[in-house]
């Protein structure tokens, strides 16, 4: 979702303490990624909810390494790849400390992506929100605005000439700025897609469930998403156990920037449920945040889970694109109720 610049008096104090990163394009020397503590005042936090720290990194802004919505990390954590919401593809390397700790990032390929040219769109058709990859290797992104998920193939990040999904019955009436920002693809293949919506107070927004290859928009079952007050999904990623993560965002002229981290289990991921999740962690200050956009899930040692948020600076110098990883426990998560 691209923000239009909000004068917060917390992301300008951050602006003014942190000061503006900048990157050459690719190619170009490049700015090391800052590492980050989850709380300068208490650095032995390590814990959030029921998420541990595991790193954080301030990255450089500019070229391209900004905006960043969607997130991909490889199952051995060396990789990651992220769109933007100016039509583009981040590919680049992830290192950790010798505990494990995220602790770098780098070697940053910014490219553009092939947009689609229907004759009815009207308006940007670039705004990618979010990405995922399937299990033969190809690559899903949803783009608002003109509302639409497109599937691309490519080995290493989404490339070539893409194909338009059949539509969700009814996203074509989701507000311009407030499409499908969360998707992700279950272990059984099917597809989860979340509306975000409008800012407008609605704990409630427009969710869909399709099968693995829609072939029409009746594929496609509506189902539910309660959000916690004041906050809008913005991602989603899939569970081994056959739920998801979501991620929300909330944003005020008051409290700046928040995010939640909640996990939504398997037997509410059916048409006509409402999926209320359980709040796993919320970031809200003093600990970093900013408008995150984009969630990733990896397996971790002994059964846990990796847990990857990045967030998007709308490319403005009063915000910045951290990205941070969480552990979560095995056993950690208990399974909900689905609602009616």
């Amino acid at each position: 979702m691209r923000l239009r610049t909000l004068v917060i008096p917390f992301c300008a104090l951050l602006a003014v303490a942190s000061g503006c990163a900048a990157v050459a394009g690719n190619g170009g020397p490049a700015v090391p990624s800052v590492p980050m503590a989850l709380d300068p005042d208490r650095p032995a936090l390590a814990e959030v909810g029921a998420l541990r720290f595991r790193g954080a990194l301030r990255l450089p802004g500019g070229a391209g390494v900004g905006g960043l919505s969607g997130l991909w990390v490889s199952d051995s954590g060396d990789r990651f790849v992220a769109v933007s919401d100016n039509g583009r593809s981040v590919t680049g390397r992830l290192s950790y400390d010798a505990q494990g700790h995220l602790a770098g990032a780098g070697h940053y390929d910014v490219r553009s992506l092939v947009i689609d040219k229907d004759p009815d769109y009207r308006g940007r058709l670039n705004d990618s929100e979010d990405l995922v990859r399937l299990p033969d290797g190809g690559w899903l992104v949803s783009f608002e605005r003109n509302h639409r998920i497109l599937r691309y193939d490519g080995a290493d990040r989404p490339e070539g000439k893409p194909r338009k999904l059949p539509t969700p019955p009814g996203l074509e009436k989701a507000p311009p700025n407030g499409g499908v920002e969360a998707l992700a693809v279950l272990p059984d293949g099917r597809l989860l897609a979340i509306e975000e919506g409008d800012d407008d107070g609605v704990r409630e927004r427009h969710a869909w469930i399709g099968s693995a290859e829609p072939k029409a928009r009746g594929d496609w079952q509506p189902l539910t998403y309660r959000a916690a007050p004041r906050f809008r999904p913005t991602a989603a990623a899939a569970l081994p156990d056959g739920g998801a993560l979501v991620l929300e965002r909330r944003v005020s002229l008051l409290g700046g920037w928040a995010a939640r981290i909640v996990h939504v289990s398997a037997d509410s991921l059916r048409g006509g449920a409402t999926m209320d999740g359980v709040e796993l962690a919320r970031l809200e200050p003093p600990l970093p945040t900013d408008n995150f956009e984009g969630l990733a899930v990896r397996p971790g040692p002994d059964g846990d889970l990796l847990v990857y948020i990045i967030s998007d600076d709308n490319r403005s110098p009063l915000q910045r694109t951290y990205l941070m990883m969480f552990q979560l426990p095995a056993g950690a998560l208990k399974p909900t109720v689905a609602g009616r």
